[in-house]
């Protein structure tokens, strides 16, 4: 199974470019990275979502992640939402909708296996 992300945040006017960049790093190992003005990408492949799969099984939440994201396919693409609020304090916290008048970390997973992916970031636990 291969896939690459795509992770979007938009830096409000209040907000401080570096806790951005912390939230992202705190669960994501990206490869590229782009700044601008108001907002942040980072892309990356197989291994960026390493931190947030462990996260996931720690936190006991692999579950309701399947939910989300079985909830959010698009063809062989899934799209949801972090909070960026949990991301700074190193939480993973997936979300359905926007929650934070901070806003939220967009991401978008393409793979080549939609099944197989959901499988391995967040098997089925019964």
């Amino acid at each position: 199974m291969k896939y690459t992300i795509k992770a979007k945040v938009i830096i409000n006017p209040t907000e401080d470019l570096d806790k951005v960049l912390k939230a992202l790093s705190n669960i994501l190992d990206y490869d590229e990275i782009e700044i601008d003005d108001d907002y942040i990408v980072v892309t990356g492949g197989e291994g960026s979502l390493l931190r947030l799969k462990e996260s996931l099984k720690k936190r006991r939440i692999r579950n309701t992640a399947r939910k989300i994201l079985m909830k959010e396919l698009q063809d062989e693409v899934i799209i949801f939402k972090l909070s960026k609020q949990a991301a700074y304090a190193g939480i993973v916290n997936i979300i359905g909708e926007d929650l934070s008048a901070l806003g939220e970390i967009n991401v978008i997973i393409e793979t080549d296996n939609v099944n197989s992916f959901i499988n391995w970031i967040a098997p089925e636990i019964k």
